[in-house]
């Protein structure tokens, strides 16, 4: 019985796509005497927020607590004692249109004012179907060409395919901000999707 001839070869591919959603983390911290006034405050100021990014057109779907926490304030000397209560709210906000991004950001920047804070902004892409595939194409028409080549090489035809095994696909480095500007401007970029893929073809 004849051996089968095979050739496995690794290949990648790339797609570009424009990010078209904007994920943040905006929320309030204040520091108060006691817990009670703390809360209180915390509240208000997160109501606030909340009520501007709705009336921004931020979707209630979109919005979602990430955090809540109360921690004490230490004072340091002879006789360490609580000085104060710090309570943290933040909620996961997502932003589906980019151009009223900057918008969004200045009404809640108005309505938190120095009880807000902004920990972190990404853009994403909201359905990276299409640009996955696009990607994958790529990563396979680089393994067949490589195939072709080593067969040609080996004085040999390429056959059919084998095994195929897709590696886990990856996104290029995605634009990410923090900042405080109630006028910031809002550049997405572009982000490259990755795909690799291990293939084996038969020779003949």
């Amino acid at each position: 019985m004849t051996e089968r001839r095979t050739v496995s070869v690794s290949g990648s591919g790339q797609a570009a796509a424009v990010p078209d959603v904007m994920r943040l983390d905006v929320g309030v911290a204040v520091v108060e005497p006691n817990v009670s006034a703390a809360m209180e405050r915390a509240a208000a100021s997160m109501q606030a927020v909340l009520d501007a990014l709705l009336g921004a057109g931020v979707a209630r779907r979109d919005l979602a607590t990430s955090q809540l926490s109360v921690y004490p304030q230490n004072r340091s000397g002879d006789e360490p004692w609580i000085s104060g209560y710090e309570v943290t709210n933040m909620l996961t906000v997502t932003i589906r249109d980019l151009g009223a991004a900057s918008a969004i950001l200045a009404a809640a920047t108005a309505a938190g004012g120095d009880d807000l804070r902004v920990h972190s902004i990404a853009l994403i892409i909201d359905d990276p179907s299409v640009p996955r595939s696009l990607a994958r194409d790529a990563a396979f028409a680089d393994a067949r060409a490589r195939a072709d080549q080593y067969a040609r090489l080996a004085g040999a035809s390429l056959g059919q395919v084998l095994e195929v095994n897709e590696d886990s696909p990856s996104f290029g480095p995605a634009p990410r901000m923090t900042a405080y500007a109630a006028s910031m401007p809002v550049e997405s970029g572009e982000q490259q999707l990755s795909a690799s893929v291990n293939v084996v073809f038969e020779l003949s």
